[in-house]
């Protein structure tokens, strides 16, 4: 009997089923990690909105089809209407309304934010300069303690060496103090851990830049305030105020708010030039600290997010793995996300009247760039009617040209044509707002 030969696979049908296998497990994996981090509320857009996370160059008809989802935003508080039903109109009215927007914040979304109960001691730990003395750098370590305990910090500070005048930018890094920039005399953040590679976030820090335009800038490691981690965020500064509700927001903000309070302590330092800023989930800490805190002159926010009650964002859901970021009131919406009495438009109005600036990745899919866009036009009603400052046009998503920015007297945006960014060129708008505007 002749014996049948066994036909072999083409090498390209071998190569083809092993990039499947490859892309099956990717998305396989991708998928657990998205159920793992915000639960099972996310839907079918909202999962495709992630891969934005990527940094991949994404079509432009992906990004429709995923933004494409209702923008009807059920239940969106609103700004001008007061807890009693009665229309807000005048300043003075906005005050007690911006006090009820701010008491709905803290019960409801980011728990209290210490004021006091607490002393701050600044230690100068290193001060020096670079390239040929045209920068100055200080590194301060910030211990703030009570009866039940301390806590440090480590704030990193860069100014123009020979400015008698200058602005500030002050805002809370992921990595570290030494990623920010190539500077070998950058010391470790206190809780910082293992160093990286030196400047490995430099490009979203661009020193030189801000020192060229007249501006300095401090930063701080977001993890010497509260780990992002829903199990040990206490073990920071949080251990002080034990019986507050506080969540990691709550201390992030706080620690801006100490590196403002030495700020004030430069004599060069102009305190009527005092900008925040921040991108991902510290866009919103850079937000919730403007709110808190009026020696805030202009609020930046980077690829921070739009109206949770978008689509593309997951449901309220206590099983997720950032529970440490809200406060226990906001859980108590699970199931009934439309009754949520605030939403991040709120959070834009809590800085009028000052100045806020806010901007957007085109790619940006996972933050909802059209929520984001939909949220300030909400928001800059407030500016408009109660304080009559001129504000950007009334306008869609659609209409807005990439990488052109829209400034108005009360707020500015810009939408970029990258991703989850945040870049030299969003520091340059950032820059010439404030100077146009801010403090001209």
């Amino acid at each position: 009997m002749k014996k049948t030969k066994s036909k072999r696979l083409p090498w390209w049908a071998k190569l083809l089923i092993v990039a499947l296998t490859v892309v099956i497990v990717f998305l396989g994996f991708s998928y657990g990690m998205i159920r793992y981090f915000v639960g099972d509320t996310l839907g079918f857009k909202g999962i495709l909105s992630m891969v934005s996370y990527g940094g991949f160059d994404l079509p432009e008809s992906f990004c429709n089809f995923v933004l494409d989802v209702d923008r009807s935003y059920p239940g969106l508080p609103q700004l001008l209407i007061n807890n009693e039903g009665q229309p807000v109109k005048t300043p003075e009215e906005y005050d007690a309304r911006r006090a009820e927007m701010l008491d709905l914040y803290e019960t409801c979304m980011y728990g209290v934010t210490p004021t006091e109960g607490f002393d701050t001691v600044f230690t100068l730990m290193e001060s020096g300069t670079l390239l040929d003395g045209k920068i100055r750098r200080q590194q301060v370590k910030i211990t703030v303690s009570n009866e039940n305990g301390s806590s440090d910090a480590m704030l990193l500070i860069y100014t123009p060496a020979e400015a008698e005048n200058y602005g500030m930018f002050i805002g809370l890094n992921f990595s570290g103090n030494t990623a920010v920039w190539n500077d070998d005399a950058i010391l470790p953040s206190v809780t910082q851990g293992e160093i990286g590679e030196r400047g490995s976030e430099s490009s979203s820090w661009p020193i030189e830049l801000l020192i060229d335009s007249g501006f300095g800038l401090a930063t701080m490691y977001y993890g010497d305030w509260a780990e992002d981690n829903q199990e040990t965020y206490r073990n920071q500064v949080l251990k002080l105020f034990p019986e507050e509700t506080c969540t990691a927001f709550s201390a992030w903000a706080f620690g801006i708010m100490r590196g403002i309070d030495y700020l004030e302590t430069i004599e060069q330092v102009d305190t009527d030039a005092i900008g925040t800023a921040g991108h991902s989930r510290l866009a919103r800490v850079s937000l919730w600290a403007g709110a808190c805190d009026p020696r805030i002159d202009l609020v930046t926010a980077s690829c921070g997010g739009g109206l949770l009650r978008s689509p593309l964002f997951a449901k309220i859901d206590t099983d997720g793995t950032a529970n440490h970021w809200f406060a226990p009131d906001y859980y108590s919406f699970e199931g009934r996300d439309e009754e949520l009495p605030v939403d991040i438009h709120m959070l834009y109005a809590l800085i009028a009247d000052r100045n806020l600036y806010i901007s957007i990745g085109q790619q940006d899919l996972a933050s909802d760039p059209k929520a984001t866009w939909d949220a300030l036009q909400e928001a800059k009603a407030v500016w408009r009617d109660i304080y009559h400052t001129e504000v950007i046009p009334d306008c869609t998503y659609e209409e807005a040209i990439p990488d052109q920015p829209v400034f108005s007297e009360g707020v500015a945006v810009h939408v970029h044509d990258e991703g989850h960014l945040l870049t030299a060129e969003d520091w340059q708008h950032y820059i010439n707002y404030m100077k146009m505007f801010v403090n001209p």
